[in-house]
């Protein structure tokens, strides 16, 4: 009997089942498991952490090194929660402590912050608030200098290191010439601009300012020094002219320091933090220079609150409501394109078209019943400052209340996106204005003549080279190239007549490219308020009659996974190298100036920009 070699029916039927049945069982497992990920993703996106406060504890605020104005973009190690809190979440942790239970008092350690006037007003403004509601502040430092001791000024106690140093010298403004350069290379800067204080093509074509262009910096530092020294005197509760005299006749030791009253004890920050909780005792100052106690040591962890920890509660809590104002951070020169982020960081730029997205997209979400424009730019480009014009318009068209908060600067390209809100807000110290234009090329012949360059040129067209740079403007290429200019200054000015309701010769008079301290401003009717983004908010709130509402921010910080997957989308875009040339005394960033006015003034752009590389400390 031969045995057949097929398999039963039933063994056959019974093989299949179970294999299926583990397959299904595998694909809904897998389901399950996918499911799971994806609302674990969904709830880490959405889940705010709330940061861990101690109760009774001193709210740390360390400020050193950059303090950005608007959200981080970019950090291969760094998720988004892990970036420094930046300008406006400070002041706002800063006020919103100064009423919290579970908050005693602040501790500010400063370490060198880079910034600008008008975010050290954005930040002292806030330790006001705090110093009112009569809790203790107390400052601490290596080294005190401009701004450091600004801030400082606002707390009950300033304490310097034994072997600090005082640097409170009065405020200097700096702004570097290329006309002497340009003449040993070779290189002729052709520019024409609109207005007699259009002082931003200066630098390329002069060896120092203009009287027109020294008249509008003498006025605008007249009006920033009054402002540190009444608001140093402010805080130390002494007449002004004392400030002056201290300035003038400098305490740099810290022995004469603490002689003047410029500071109200010397110690170790070890010594500082011990006994932080302790400052309004009597005796105080003289426990500083007793050795720390265990007890005191023991202590210490429960002492602090840090800061980022409490930005972590503040951003949940402004996050938790269905109605919003949205918050559109605008920080750096303004340029056309999309302007995506890195992995790697943002390259400081407000793009016209990703800036439009975000307008756009709070434009368009019905639960943003308001915005507020964050402004930190000293312009750019005109061309994209009127695309970006334009898009706030239409926000504000659509009925959604715009307002404009100002920081360091809102000038030019920066007061140009300003103009359409319907409230504006700077600070006193905010560089402002510079309503203006101008444009021209750099030639290069000479450059060219000297390393032995040749460019030959075939043209069809009078003007079909106007803008090569090995050639001048010709006379009737000059003229029309001005025509042009005068043209978009027209524009410029009209923009500002239709958002401020001004006559046209009102604003003539005040722009031609002159530059105000946000004081300034105010009195020529080119911002309605001063103040921070706070009063920003609240009037827009006010506008759009909210009540109880959050503030959502853009644009929104991104994590690893969506930086890497945007450069990977722009892997075929042209690499930036940045070369320092290593020349003592000539900064990347001087150089990086000319590099984007090149840029922006490319085919004859306009540019709508402050003056060269201004830097005020």
């Amino acid at each position: 009997m031969v045995e057949s070699s097929r398999t039963p029916p039933s063994q056959r039927a019974g093989r299949p089942a179970a294999t299926t049945r583990i397959l299904i069982g595998i694909t809904v497992l897998g389901a399950l498991v996918f499911a799971s990920s994806v609302a674990a993703v969904m709830y880490m996106v959405n889940f705010e952490d709330a940061g861990d406060v101690k109760e009774e504890s001193f709210l740390r605020v360390k400020l050193g090194g950059v303090i950005t104005d608007a959200p981080m973009q970019g950090g291969f190690f760094l998720e988004p929660d892990s970036f420094p809190p930046i300008v406006t979440e400070i002041s706002g942790a800063i006020r919103k402590a100064a009423t919290d239970d579970r908050i005693e008092g602040l501790y500010l350690e400063l370490d060198g912050p880079a910034l600008g006037y008008g975010s050290l007003q954005e930040i002292r403004s806030s330790l006001d608030v705090f110093r009112a509601a009569d809790k203790p502040c107390v400052a601490y430092s290596e080294s005190y200098a401009n701004g450091s001791y600004y801030l400082a000024s606002a707390c009950d106690k300033i304490v310097l290191a034994p072997s600090g140093v005082n640097t409170v010298f009065g405020i200097a403004a700096s702004l570097t010439y290329y006309a002497g350069t340009f003449e040993k290379l070779g290189i002729e800067a052709e520019f024409k601009h609109v207005g007699d204080f259009k002082s931003a093509v200066e630098p390329y074509e002069r060896t120092g300012p203009s009287e027109p262009a020294q008249e509008a910096l003498d006025y605008m530092l007249d009006s920033l020094y009054d402002q540190l020294v009444q608001g140093i005197a402010d805080g130390r509760g002494v007449e002004p002219a004392k400030i002056r005299g201290l300035i003038d006749r400098p305490a740099m030791s810290p022995q004469d320091a603490l002689e003047r009253g410029m500071i109200d004890a010397l110690a170790y920050p070890d010594s500082v933090k011990a006994r932080v909780h302790l400052s309004t005792d009597d005796g105080w100052v003289a426990s500083l220079a007793e050795p720390v106690t265990k007890d005191l040591e023991d202590a210490l962890d429960d002492r602090f609150t840090d800061l980022s920890e409490y930005v972590k509660g503040l951003n949940a809590e402004l996050s938790a409501h269905k109605e919003k104002v949205a918050v559109i951070y605008a920080e750096g020169n303004i340029v056309s394109g999309g302007g995506e982020s890195s992995l790697f960081g943002s390259g400081g730029v407000i793009a016209d078209r990703a800036f439009n997205k975000l307008v756009r997209a709070a434009r368009e979400d019905d639960q943003v019943k308001a915005v507020v424009l964050r402004v930190s730019s000293p312009g750019g480009s005109g061309l994209a400052s009127d695309m970006m014009w334009h898009e706030i318009k239409k926000t504000r068209d659509a009925g959604k209340p715009v307002v404009v908060s100002m920081g360091d600067y809102a000038a030019s390209g920066g007061y140009y996106i300003s103009a359409p809100a319907d409230w504006i807000v700077a600070q006193p110290a905010t560089i402002t204005g510079s309503i203006g234009v101008f444009g021209g090329k750099f030639n290069l012949v000479g450059l060219y003549d000297k390393v032995g360059m040749t460019l030959h040129t075939t043209k069809r067209g009078n003007e079909a080279d106007m803008f090569s740079t090995t050639s001048k403007f010709s006379e009737e290429g000059g003229a029309a190239y001005q025509r042009f200019l005068d043209d978009f200054y027209k524009v410029f000015v009209n923009r500002v007549v239709e958002g401020r309701n001004m006559e046209f010769d009102a604003v003539h008079q005040v722009a031609q490219g002159r530059v105000w301290t946000g004081e300034q401003a105010l009195e020529r009717g080119l911002v309605d308020e001063l103040g921070g983004l706070e009063e920003a908010i609240a009037k827009a709130a006010e506008l759009a009659e909210l009540d109880d509402f959050g503030i959502t921010r853009l644009p929104k910080k991104k994590d690893f996974m969506e930086l890497l997957m945007e450069d990977l989308a722009n892997a075929s875009a042209s690499p930036v190298v940045t070369i320092d040339l290593g020349i003592p005394g000539v900064s990347s960033r001087e150089l990086d100036e000319i590099f984007v006015l090149e840029d922006i003034l490319q085919d004859g752009g306009v540019a709508a920009l402050l003056p060269g590389n201004l830097e005020v400390r």
